[in-house]
């Protein structure tokens, strides 16, 4: 079942949730909606569901296998909902919450007990819950809850799945643990799924392609490397992991930082243009001298070896703040100390002007 957004725009009073915004998720896709909060991805979901409408007027549509299904009420839509807080009925087993969405089906379309039982039992086996299935909710780990949240979204065999933010409350031990089981799952069940998160990890490691929003617009979809390795915009390239900002200027066919001089020849900036250089801290060189590629002085300010990477912050000539992330082989080979002078230079990096990026 492939699903498709036509020039959606939603209002609240005065308030642009989204802007003739359009996307399609093509079947067996799970595809994640990635945003910080207010940038419209919920409420994109929520249409896509049936629970909120587009402006009237607006010519927005939502389409199901090509069939537009904007104006179905949401049980004739048959999408799977997950939300953040589980919704689990705390009087009934894990059997029972299961097996809910089966039973209140009007009687025509309700399965047998024995077909209920069938599917609800297969349902625990996928999500590994077997042994519990006679639980009370408030028996279960936050992780198990959500885990029950999804089998009783899929026992209605929907054509969708729709996933709000759904390991938001849970630890981050327990997210790592559910993105993978959440994507092995996907595996088995190739259903098409759209998953609403505003953690960027999460995005790149469950989805097939991440879609970036930002104030009630798309601002980028494509794979998980797409995204991260070529962002097509400064919000992009910010928002999907820490970064180091230098200002300057073009000049002459170079974009200017200070002391830091890159080749810029070949884009269609102006000498004077404001320029705009991104820099990831694993993209950052310490050395005690220049070594021929592009770089700055700076003094090391704090050194943080815990954890898997060594955090290196500087101060620059400039007096700008420099974080640099490095192994920790690469660091002791380095002998780098606090209120140590250094030469920091850029192995890979972006440069945005007003309506260029390279």
């Amino acid at each position: 079942m492939s699903i498709e957004a036509r020039n959606i725009t939603k209002t609240f009073g005065r308030y642009a949730a989204l802007r003739d915004v359009s996307l399609t998720v093509n079947e067996g896709e799970l595809v994640a909606l990635l945003g910080p909060s207010g940038s419209g991805k919920t409420t994109l979901l929520r249409i896509i569901a049936g629970l909120e409408t587009p402006d009237a007027g607006t010519g927005g549509a939502v389409l199901f296998d090509g069939r537009n299904v904007i104006d179905d009420r949401v049980g004739e839509r048959r999408v799977g909902f997950v939300f953040q807080h589980y919704a689990l009925f705390r009087n009934m087993t894990v059997f029972e919450n299961i097996a809910f969405g089966l039973r209140v089906r009007p009687r025509k379309e309700r399965l047998p007990e024995e077909k209920i039982r069938e599917r609800v039992r297969e349902l625990l086996e996928l999500i590994q819950l077997e042994s519990l299935a006679a639980r009370f909710p408030s028996q279960l780990s936050g992780g198990q809850r959500q885990r029950v949240a999804l089998a009783r979204a899929l026992a209605i065999e929907p054509k969708v799945l729709l996933l709000d933010e759904p390991f938001g409350a849970l630890d981050a031990k327990v997210r790592q643990g559910l993105r993978t089981w959440l994507r092995k799952l996907h595996d088995t069940v190739h259903m098409t799924s759209l998953l609403v998160t505003h953690d960027q990890d999460e995005a790149l490691e469950v989805a097939d392609r991440v879609v970036v929003m930002n104030q009630a617009h798309i601002e980028q979809v494509g794979t998980p490397e797409e995204v991260f390795h070529h962002p097509a915009s400064e919000f992009v390239m910010d928002f999907m992991g820490a970064v180091n900002l230098f200002h300057g200027r073009i000049e002459s066919g170079k974009a200017v930082f200070g002391p830091l001089v890159l080749d810029h020849a070949g884009s269609a900036a102006s000498d004077g243009q404001a320029a705009r250089l991104f820099v990831r801290p694993y993209d950052l060189d310490i050395t005690h001298r220049p070594g021929g590629e592009p770089g700055i002085c700076a003094r090391v300010t704090r050194v943080q070896a815990a954890g898997p990477h060594v955090r290196v912050e500087l101060r620059a000539e400039s007096g700008e703040a420099v974080v640099v992330e490095m192994p920790h082989a690469q660091f002791r080979a380095a002998r780098v100390h606090a209120g140590d002078d250094v030469y920091v230079s850029v192995r890979d990096a972006r440069i945005f002007t007003e309506d260029y990026s390279i």
